[in-house]
């Protein structure tokens, strides 16, 4: 898989839901460091994050949240750490599990629970 940096919206997503990981034991993380793989899952925007590690496993989920797509559809958020609690993956979904169309432009789109109807 290629690795990339973060794109500014997933950064946003990802500053988001570190602040609601209150029982992660992580540290800091700085985000212009860090280096995602997108995952193969339809277009949904799921990232694997990147370590030096041979084969890191789920852990644990620290952090949830949603915002609305362009089409209106609700995007699922999730944030996974793996066993030893170093950041695994951020897993995105839109619940009709079609393509993720944009990302968040604004910390308050990112909800804590599914948006409301249009």
């Amino acid at each position: 898989m290629t690795e990339r940096q973060l794109e500014d919206g997933e950064a946003l997503i990802l500053s988001v839901l570190l602040k609601r990981a209150n029982d992660w034991n992580g540290g800091p993380v700085d985000l212009s460091a860090l280096r995602v793989c997108d995952m193969d899952d339809g277009g949904m925007g799921s990232l694997g994050f990147v370590s030096g590690k041979n084969h890191p496993r789920y852990g644990r989920t620290v952090a949830e949240g949603w915002f609305k797509d362009l089409d209106g559809v609700p995007v699922a958020l999730a944030l996974f750490v793996d066993r030893d609690e170093d950041l695994f993956e951020l897993d995105s979904w839109k619940v009709d599990f079609t393509p993720r169309l944009r990302l968040p432009q604004d910390e308050t789109e990112v909800r804590d629970g599914p948006p409301s109807g249009n």
